[in-house]
């Protein structure tokens, strides 16, 4: 396979979730859902506990094995596990747990045709609702990663009636609003700013980005993988993405993890993350002048009203993230109607990746989020 064809379509997995929660003593209950415009998405209910249900969200390239490569007494999974939560965990589209759509093929480049915007329009809801189906309760819990509070606050704006079935939401690196130019990093401006992935989808007929194939798997464990010559250099390479703070990441633990990092997504999802960054607003897709005047009705896309959102929220985040600053999420927090608390982790060097990888999150992050959780049952 070409060095395009790791990260450029193909779909095949040989990743096992199971055998993760199976290190704790958990069994994982598989669940299909299928979204209002026909999207086959699965998601994955750990354990038997009848507690709270709480709802725990992936970001971009990742699927829902991000959240327990680690295990019990490091992932934050586990704890909300031993607390008696009932934990379920989602995939968004055109991941990995995104096999087929009832309309389209995924060799269809219109199976594709979708970005963040589809996936809280569609996949969160089709979830909170199966699940509370399956419940019999009125409310659940919602905990979300990066591109996960995007989604989040997508679905929030758009179907404002999802308030009333959030007891609360818990968002870690929440990333609806970018820093502006002159704050973002070298690195995020090469690679998500001046790189437009849509166009060159339409120019070469490239759909999906990052899919988890054998080939870009393997690649992952040789570069990345503990003790492996290169995994400085992975260290480096996702450090200057997501924040490099790689003395509070085990390596042993950072190896076995990125291999996921393979969840796959659209190359349209890439390219309305790199809108957001170039633009600074939270707003639906822009098509250019002329489209956006046919579909919404204005050269200039929507922006997402979140004042129309009143679920109980909470925003954690981190001093060392690319995605975060200080400004953006005082920006945020003055657009939410029901703010609980607006809270940096108290390690300046604390990173994106340090949320669900960081060797003192456990210390840090994870008694904070099960406080609030615990005052709000």
């Amino acid at each position: 396979m070409s060095f395009i064809g790791l990260f450029l379509g193909g779909n095949n997995s040989n990743l096992n979730k199971k055998k993760l929660m199976a290190r704790g003593g958990y069994k994982t209950t598989d669940i299909e859902v299928i979204t209002e415009d026909g999207y086959s998405l699965w998601m994955h209910r750990l354990g038997n506990n009848t507690g709270p249900p709480i709802m725990i969200q992936h970001g971009v390239f990742y699927a829902c094995e991000c959240w327990i490569t680690r295990g019990p007494k490091k992932d934050l999974v586990f704890f909300l596990l031993e607390e008696g939560y009932d934990v379920w965990l989602t995939n968004q589209r055109g991941t990995v747990y995104n096999e087929y759509s009832l309309k389209y093929k995924r060799s269809d480049p219109l199976f594709w045709d979708f970005s963040f915007h589809e996936a809280g329009m569609y996949d969160l809801p089709a979830f909170i609702d199966t699940i509370l189906q399956i419940r019999g309760t009125q409310q659940l819990f919602y905990l979300g990663h990066s591109l996960g509070t995007t989604i989040f606050f997508v679905m929030g704006a758009m179907r404002p009636e999802y308030s009333s079935k959030i007891a609360a939401a818990i968002l870690l690196s929440p990333t609806p609003i970018q820093p502006s130019a002159k704050d973002r990093k070298p690195f995020q401006t090469l690679i998500m700013s001046n790189y437009d992935v849509y166009l060159g989808e339409q120019i070469l007929g490239l759909y999906e980005v990052l899919p988890r194939t054998p080939s870009f798997i393997r690649f992952l464990k040789n570069f990345c993988g503990y003790k492996s010559e290169t995994q400085s250099w992975c260290f480096y390479l996702i450090g200057i993405y997501l924040g490099e703070n790689r003395k509070n990441i085990d390596k042993k633990d950072f190896g076995f993890h990125m291999p996921y990092f393979s969840g796959g997504t659209s190359a349209k999802t890439v390219e309305h993350i790199s809108q957001t960054m170039r633009s600074g607003e939270f707003q639906m897709f822009d098509y250019g002048k002329t489209s956006n005047l046919a579909i919404y009705g204005n050269e200039k896309p929507p922006h997402y009203n979140l004042s129309l959102f009143t679920a109980p929220t909470a925003l954690f985040w981190s001093y060392n993230d690319p995605f975060i600053t200080p400004e953006t999420m005082k920006k945020l927090a003055s657009r939410l109607r029901h703010l609980l608390i607006s809270k940096p982790v108290p390690d300046p060097h604390f990173s994106h990746l340090d949320m669900y990888l960081g060797k003192n999150a456990h210390i840090l992050l994870y008694p904070d989020i099960l406080k609030l959780l615990k005052s709000l049952r």
